[in-house]
């Protein structure tokens, strides 16, 4: 109950820092450290840099929106806390958002973000949102499904859905009340782990929620099924030895994980590309950084999440970066530069395309709206291409 009480309470700061939407955040100051020093060519490399960076003419202020619970945030809050960013005249403000809808219908308060499939088709679609990069692929328990153990889908066991360790049957889920958040990756999960039964999600009773709100409401007795993401999956509440809950289904099990990208608004491009770009470089340079320095960053991310309202450990931390590692600047030039199988869009775009067809089937979006997704210039390959020859220089 203990257990219980300090989960609800994490979880009810957390809401408070978002009620709004959005709330600053991660915005305490780098730690000190020794000023980087330019180089002759204008260029500087401030302590753990991988390269040298071209600095911005002047301090320039970028807006940067995220989504709670997200191990994205951490490639804009290491380059900060490292004090890279100051070394090359870029101030940030960082902003939450609870789901990535709402984050892109917010998209004229912020200048560049990181967002995940939800949030990326509703802003290329309406928000004259461009994808810029790919942040990670989350394919390590981001998503999962829980249900209460006295619960049918959990009494039925696995063994009798096409992916292995999925539980339940198609019986116990017809008519499940499932908490979930609808149009987001959560969605696109319980919408694969119906398919694995045959069903679809007219067969149960979605209830759409903020994704921030799922635990809270499902750990209160709402629901039969509760949607969680993130590092809240981890928590002892849901994965403890006494543990009332189940994970009956999961993106890890079903292989369903999907993309997380950089963005930026038609705006900042427009007002701010110097910035929006060097901010890009940064930041892919932080995810290659935490790829090799795992342990640091695990430990930084403590803080990070702790400014957000959500109490983590480092090994948590740690899982969550070994099972979802950041992507390259190298893949990220692949995705961008190299055709997909068919030879018809980028990498990139086959990434969000392919998703998008599953949204296509769930009802979320029409087959035109699925072809407009890559008729426009939203994938925009000039600045992971210009970042990439940087690093190789």
């Amino acid at each position: 109950m203990k257990k219980l009480i300090a989960l609800l309470l994490s979880l009810a700061l957390g809401l408070q820092l978002a009620a709004c939407g959005a709330a600053p955040a991660s915005g305490g100051s780098a730690p000190a450290s020794e000023p980087a020093s330019a180089a002759a060519d204008g260029t500087v490399q401030a302590e753990g840099m991988l390269w040298p960076v071209t600095p911005l003419p002047e301090k320039t202020k970028l807006t940067v929106s995220y989504l709670a619970n997200s191990t994205a945030e951490a490639v804009t809050y290491l380059a900060q806390q490292k004090g890279w960013l100051e070394a090359c005249n870029l101030e940030v403000e960082m902003v939450y958002f609870a789901g990535g809808p709402a984050q892109m219908e917010a998209s004229t308060s912020w200048d560049v973000g990181t967002s995940g499939i939800g949030g990326m088709i509703t802003g290329l679609l309406n928000y004259d949102i461009r994808c810029l990069g790919v942040v990670s692929l989350d394919r390590g328990l981001y998503q999962a499904f829980f249900a209460r153990k006295d619960s049918p889908i959990v009494q039925a066991g696995t063994g009798h859905s096409a992916v292995d360790g999925v539980y339940g049957t198609a019986e116990t889920w017809k008519g499940a009340k499932v908490l979930t958040a609808t149009g987001t990756a959560n969605q696109y999960t319980l919408y694969h782990t119906l398919k694995s039964f045959g069903l679809n999600l007219s067969d149960v009773e979605v209830v759409n929620m903020d994704v921030a709100t799922i635990p809270t409401a499902f750990l209160a007795g709402e629901g039969d099924v509760g949607g969680i993401q993130g590092l809240t999956i981890q928590d002892p509440v849901f994965q403890g030895e006494d543990s009332e809950y189940v994970m009956v289904s999961s993106d890890q099990l079903l292989q369903c994980g999907l993309p997380v990208n950089y963005v930026a608004t038609a705006r900042a491009l427009e007002e701010k590309q110097q910035a929006v770009e060097l901010w890009l470089e940064l930041a892919m340079m932080a995810g290659e950084y935490a790829n090799a320095n795992q342990e640091e960053a695990a430990a930084m991310m403590v803080d990070m999440y702790a400014m957000d309202g959500y109490e983590t450990k480092e090994e948590d931390n740690l899982v969550m970066i070994q099972d979802n590692p950041f992507i390259s600047v190298a893949d990220n030039y692949a995705y961008f530069t190299e055709k997909s199988e068919n030879g018809t869009m980028l990498e990139a775009e086959a990434q969000i395309y392919e998703a998008m067809q599953g949204y296509v089937e769930m009802g979320n979006y029409t087959a035109d709206q699925l072809d407009a997704l890559i008729t426009g210039e939203t994938f925009l390959p000039g600045p992971v291409t210009q970042t990439y020859e940087h690093a190789q220089q």
